[in-house]
């Protein structure tokens, strides 16, 4: 159960850092802190409940398919599928509810230099998208690395991992330049 707990840790904070930055970087370039704050919390909000949701299902997909294999392999009188699935179930909310917590923990992650820029009172500027790229790509990093023994391959994934973000942010930067000049 720990292996599971701790993939939808990361599947959730990788979901929200992921979103958070494409949403950032895509409408920061050219529009108020307002919108952007407004923006990444929604998103954040959205995207946590849509992965609470999609783990659920996807769980409760594998229990089916689970419980079919083990009406052929246990017998009979051990066969018992509404303890087994009320159980498993259990188990399934436990995951989803971490999906969700977490990807609305790597969205405020990249919303939180927005977040002090708003109670400082301070002008929006390129510098908080900056600040905030820069924060969620240590963050990817850690996650990234999170899983390898070996200090080189925890650098190697880590760096996989940040730059698939800085990857994301860039095409979000880019889209939302592209949309503004069209608009």
């Amino acid at each position: 159960m720990e292996r599971a707990k701790n993939r939808y840790i990361i599947l959730g904070l990788s979901d929200g850092l992921f979103l958070g930055l494409g949403i950032s970087l895509g409408i920061s370039v050219f529009h108020s802190y307002q919108l952007t704050f407004t923006s990444i919390l929604l998103v954040g909000i959205s995207g946590s409940l849509s992965n609470f949701f999609s783990v659920y299902n996807a769980e409760n997909f594998v229990l089916g398919q689970q419980m079919k294999e083990y009406r052929k392999i246990l017998f009979a009188k051990e066969y018992n599928p509404k303890k087994i699935t009320k159980l498993k179930k259990a188990k399934n909310l436990k995951y989803a509810e971490l999906g969700c917590i977490s990807t609305l923990l790597g969205s405020f992650i990249v919303l939180f230099p927005y977040l002090i820029y708003y109670l400082l009172n301070a002008k929006q500027t390129i510098n908080t998208s900056i600040i905030s790229l820069g924060l969620s790509l240590v963050i990817l990093g850690i996650i990234g690395s999170y899983s390898q023994e070996n200090k080189t391959q925890k650098i190697k994934e880590g760096l996989k991992a940040a730059g698939v973000g800085l990857l994301i942010a860039v095409i979000s930067a880019f889209l939302g330049i592209l949309i503004n000049v069209l608009i």
